[in-house]
């Protein structure tokens, strides 16, 4: 249940808030448990963390990181910028992405945009169930091991039925 600030959802033995600078070294180390390949910079996640038009959220569970999200807001858009959980099969990716919609929302965006490379089923099939649909491709977006992987471009209408507490 979300409070009425928006500060906090609790999940469980869970609880989200919002991402403050002293989070940025355990979700780097997340980053690199969960995207290796791909993983964001303490100094690249301080930036982001710390930047006006940029929200950003955790997942925690008595002092440990769980998972965190993170937007950027553009106007009429935002744009899912990273999600990353440590637990699977708990609610915590639906709680994170429903979080960084309602602050989207809060931020004036109609429709939220997200990118996610073609072979994460897993995540794929949560966006699929919280109403965001494909509308464009980006060939070899990801380059990972001299693999070459698509990135899916999918939008969800804020305003719309559904989302990840449906």
């Amino acid at each position: 249940m979300s409070t009425a600030d928006g500060s906090g959802i609790a999940g469980g033995s869970w609880i989200l808030r919002p991402a403050t600078l002293e989070d940025v070294e355990e979700i780097a180390f997340a980053e690199l448990e969960l995207f290796p390949d791909e993983a964001w910079t303490v100094f690249q996640l301080a930036e982001e963390i710390a930047h006006p038009d940029r929200r950003y959220v955790v997942a925690v569970e008595e002092g440990t990181l769980l998972g965190y999200a993170g937007i950027m807001l553009a106007g009429d858009i935002a744009d899912l910028h990273t999600i990353g959980t440590r637990s699977e099969g708990q609610g915590t990716g639906r709680a994170l992405l429903a979080w960084c919609e309602e602050q989207a929302r809060r931020g004036g965006a109609e429709r939220m945009l997200l990118e996610v490379r073609e072979d994460n089923t897993r995540a794929r099939a949560v966006y699929t169930a919280a109403g965001y649909r494909e509308i464009g491709r980006r060939r070899a977006y990801y380059r990972i091991r001299g693999r070459r992987i698509d990135a899916l471009v999918m939008q969800r209408e804020l305003d719309a039925p559904g989302g990840p507490a449906a």
